[in-house]
């Protein structure tokens, strides 16, 4: 076979047989890449039903795109045996990494969090492997870990009892565990105790089989070997699978609850999902390297059996000396739990030094802010109290007023501040009163000597608050960082950053961007200040700006609390990096250890807006909103999922909740105007216009929402005259990347009208005021469809360069920019592989355009209708007219109704041809005439009749 060509793929060497099958190394002759091919046994060949089945398995399988999946590209025959080509990896197994010899701590805890990382994926897909092993997970030469043989995994719901039952003696390989040809069932060494039995299957059987793959790397020999395998059958059936060997290796800290947890004989004391596993490991490999877990011992007494109950009895053993002390010190102090909430009164200051006010609220709330354990009331929540109370935004959160606040929101306690002079001195005080009966809960007075020292004081003072108000020790010191790397060591930028805090509740963004880069001016290691200046600058459009300043917060993040190093590094790997599934790492983290935390759940939904992943996102949404309970939480981000899943009475009730509640973003009047478009509400859409009027960073939004509309209905003049008013306004603002996205997008709607010239003029117009990658995106796929292949593709390959790990960019627009290119190349073929990657995500509203646009949908439907496959395309087309709530006002909507007109027509149906046409032409009832796409539609319709 070496030498042949086989479809498009030229075998080059045989790399290895076995009982299932013979993998040759190939080369795709038309992508030019390496690919491994696997050919099946005779027997699988020779049964339709398992040949049949075998398809559909690795189908789904083909569609899992996870970097630690080893990716199955196509299946195809030859000479009468199925073959499947994989992704070519260079490296070695897992099994011959080990090699008899303990694998790294870091190695072990990273090649297990990148193998859940790849379960969680296929988990979520329906699809459990079965057979996880160290022979089926492949380690890379740069240390990544692949799992094999996803071809041959069952979908959930057709994993049934007794499919995996064993008779006679037990095998202990996947190739002799067969009930009918080609239902490969797994190794029987690494089986679930439910696996074994025959029971019916379900995602914990993988992580079974995981948690005795993390053994096997931190023991350095197999103890589920051939030898043992009828011990391990009979341990498995007794459940004292620990129990199956003396000489088992006393593992690292913290990892021999992970395996064991993993491992548990009744799957429902497990963990409950990849995402789990994969989060206690992240959380384990976070503490090594924070320093706060001791490196692994090197024991040199003999391991046994025991050193697994060890563990567990030294927990317990810990759990009841806490119990213990806990009833004592209950006794001296009353105590919050941790879902007591509490406010945060402003110091009384009488110093006469403006400095303190408000700085020192700021500073104790980010010292407080550190535990896992107290809840504070949001600022956010407090502006929606105050407002309900009838009192101005920016009110003096006096000690009364506090306590007031407090009661209405059902919070616990308050804590009040005082500062006053002695000298050089400055004393502090701390006070947290139970506001529902005014008993002492907590106090605490410390003093600065000099005013340098005054924020050290106040986080030792702090410090000692959370343990008398209930907070425990390990946690306390677990999660306390010094003063100086919560907030800063400069009490002048500590009170620029608390006077943008403010500003930004009470004016808006604009206003607060000053005082946050007077902040870093003062104190250019002011990471949380970095992050607050890159979040506004974001806010605005400023994608540039924003990049620079999270850029600089991520590199200080070393230096700040846990919680606020979630709270950096996510938006770096959302908004920088593109990263998005080291985001979900963080955010899975961050909620385990800051469980009242609501911020994570709402990143988190965030990003499956931006993926469309919608019930995902309404979801943790509204998880998010439970969590807050009558404070404050994102109510654009639950609208959008509402909307994107055609829920626009929904979506209008949750904007109108908000509005009751005082939550009241300047993002809903956009949001609105959207469900007003979607109902035909044409006097709303209105309202929300004139809200708009003269307000910087928010007119110009609206000029071009208003721009879709006018194109929408075929008003092209009109429509360009508002995009040129959304730039003059966005200019006028001074934000020049928010200009050129509106002219980028504008762009897009000349080509996709006909008038490929004016779209590629504008196009380079936006590129010329700024190219940041945002506006390369719109301006490349923009000069792609206007048949500029050669400068798209420039720009793409600028891209992806520079953002390789960009999740968005390279899954979604990308694909849609190459495969425009392609398609302006008249390569529609090549265009749809292309799209491929897109798939999972052609629903998304990622930025720069929302809420979506589907024009990884419209591309592929036009590379279908090329290739005549009329049925393809018009499902295509026919996905943007389904989802209404993702297109809004876009105008890929109404031209959608045009090409499939055109479809239906060149399938030979005049009946479904006419209606698509007409359906058309009634939401262009008063278009411009000289529109080239409309003029040509006319044409084409006269033809029908």
């Amino acid at each position: 076979m070496i030498g042949q060509t086989i479809s498009h793929f030229r075998v080059l060497e045989k790399l290895g047989s076995g009982g299932m099958g013979v993998v040759y190394k190939a080369e795709d002759v038309e992508l030019r890449r390496f690919v491994a091919l696997k050919f099946l046994p005779v027997d699988v060949a020779k049964d339709s039903q398992a040949l049949a089945r075998f398809r559909r398995e690795a189908q789904a399988a083909s569609s899992l795109d996870h970097p630690n999946i080893c990716t199955i590209y196509e299946i195809g025959e030859h000479a009468g045996l199925p073959f499947i080509a994989m992704q070519f990896l260079e490296g070695e197994t897992l099994d011959r990494r080990i090699g008899g010899k303990p694998l790294a701590f870091d190695d072990v805890l990273e090649m297990g969090i990148q193998v859940a990382g790849a379960l969680e994926a296929a988990h979520a897909s329906g699809i459990i492997h079965r057979d996880i092993k160290p022979a089926n997970i492949f380690v890379t030469k740069r240390g990544q870990a692949k799992i094999l043989d996803f071809g041959i995994a069952k979908m959930v719901q057709e994993v049934r009892a007794g499919e995996s039952g064993l008779r006679g003696k037990a095998p202990t390989t996947v190739d002799a565990v067969v009930t009918v040809p080609g239902a490969q069932i797994g190794t029987f060494a690494y089986m679930s105790p439910e696996q074994e039995r025959g029971e019916e299957l379900d995602a914990r059987t993988d992580l079974f089989s995981l948690g005795l793959v993390l053994y096997d790397m931190a023991s350095g020999w197999n103890s589920f070997s051939d030898k043992v395998a009828s011990v391990i059958h009979d341990a498995v059936r007794s459940g004292e699978i620990w129990a199956t060997d003396s000489r088992q290796p006393e593992l690292p800290t913290g990892l021999g609850e992970i395996i064991c947890k993993a491992t548990e004989v009744d799957r429902e004391h497990r963990y409950q999902s990849a995402q789990e596993l994969r989060t206690a490991l992240k959380r384990l490999q976070h503490d090594a390297e924070s320093g706060r877990l001791p490196r692994p011992p090197h024991a040199e007494a003999a391991p046994g059996v025991g050193n697994r109950w060890k563990v567990i009895a030294t927990v317990a053993v810990a759990l009841v000396a806490l119990a213990v002390g806990s009833f004592f010190y209950l006794h001296r102090a009353p105590r919050l739990t941790n879902r007591d909430t509490i406010v945060i009164a402003d110091f009384a200051n009488s110093t006469d030094e403006p400095v303190f006010d408000g700085t020192l609220r700021q500073g104790l709330s980010a010292q407080l802010e550190q535990s896992p354990f107290l809840n504070l009331l949001s600022d956010e929540h407090i502006a929606q109290t105050l407002s309900l109370m009838a009192q101005p935004k920016d009110a003096p959160l006096t000690y009364k007023l506090a306590s007031e606040i407090c009661q209405r929101t059902a919070s616990a306690a308050t804590i009040e501040g005082s500062i006053s002079s002695l000298g050089s001195q400055y004393v502090l005080g701390l006070k947290a009163v139970n506001c529902r009966n005014g008993d002492l809960l907590a106090e605490e007075q410390v003093t600065a000597n000099g005013k340098e020292q005054v924020l050290k004081v106040l986080g030792d003072a702090a410090t000692q608050m959370r343990e008398k108000l209930g907070e425990s020790l390990s946690s306390v010191q677990k999660y306390d960082v010094p003063s100086e790397s919560v907030t800063t060591p400069s009490l002048e930028a500590l009170n620029a950053f608390s006077l943008g805090q403010k500003a930004r509740e009470q004016k808006g963004v604009t206003a607060s961007i000053p005082f946050f880069r007077q902040a870093v001016h003062l104190d250019p290691s002011f990471a949380m200040a970095y992050l607050q200046l890159g979040l506004e600058y974001g806010n605005i459009g400023e994608a540039n700006l924003a990049n620079s300043n999270l850029e600089k917060a991520f590199a200080l993040r070393e230096r700040v609390s846990t919680r606020e190093n979630f709270n950096i590094a996510s938006e770096y790997y959302d908004f920088v990096s593109g990263d998005m599934q080291k985001a979900e790492e963080v955010y899975q983290l961050w909620a385990q250890i800051f469980p009242q935390d609501p911020a994570p759940l709402d990143r988190l939904g965030n990003d499956y807006l931006f993926r469309g992943q919608y019930p995902q996102a309404l979801e943790v949404l509204l998880e998010e909103k439970r969590l807050a309970g009558s404070g404050f939480y994102n109510v654009y981000n639950l609208v959008v999922a509402y909307l994107s899943l055609n829920r626009v009475h929904e979506a209008r009730l949750a904007v109108e909740e908000a509005r009751a509640r005082k939550l009241e973003p300047e993002s809903t009047y956009a949001l609105l105007y959207l469900i007003d478009f979607l109902e035909g509400n044409v006097s709303g859409m209105q309202e929300e216009v004139t809200w708009a009027v003269g307000k910087p960073g928010i007119e110009d939004q609206f000029f071009d929402l208003q721009s879709d509309t006018e194109a929408y209905s075929g008003h092209r003049k009109e429509a360009w005259a508002f995009s040129q008013k959304a730039v003059a306004a966005a200019r006028r603002d001074k934000e020049n990347e928010v200009a050129a996205i509106h002219m980028a997008n504008a762009a897009l709607r000349e080509v996709e009208f006909g008038n490929s010239a004016r779209g590629m003029e504008t196009a380079n117009s936006a590129l010329a005021l700024t190219s940041s990658r945002d506006v390369k995106i719109l301006a490349a796929l923009a000069l792609a469809r206007a048949g500029f292949a050669k400068r798209a593709r420039i720009l793409a390959d600028e891209l992806s360069r520079a953002n390789p790990f960009n999740t968005i960019l390279n899954t979604y627009w990308l694909p849609t920019i190459r495969a425009a290119t392609e398609l302006d190349l008249n390569h529609p073929a090549r265009a749809i592989e292309i799209l491929q990657v897109a798939a999972p995500y052609e629903l998304g509203a990622p930025p720069p355009l929302g809420p979506g646009t589907l024009y990884p949908v419209y591309v592929r439907a036009q590379a279908y209708l090329r290739l005549n496959n009329v049925s393809a395309a018009a499902g295509e087309y026919q996905k943007l007219l389904d989802h209404p709530g993702c297109v809004a006002n876009f105008p890929l909507g109404a031209v959608a109704h045009l090409e499939l007109g055109r479809t239906y027509a060149l399938a030979g149906d005049k009946t479904k041809a006419r209606a698509a046409y007409e359906d058309f032409f009634s939401l262009w009832e008063k278009a411009d005439p000289d529109i080239p796409i409309l003029q040509q539609a006319k044409g084409e319709y006269a033809k029908l009749k």
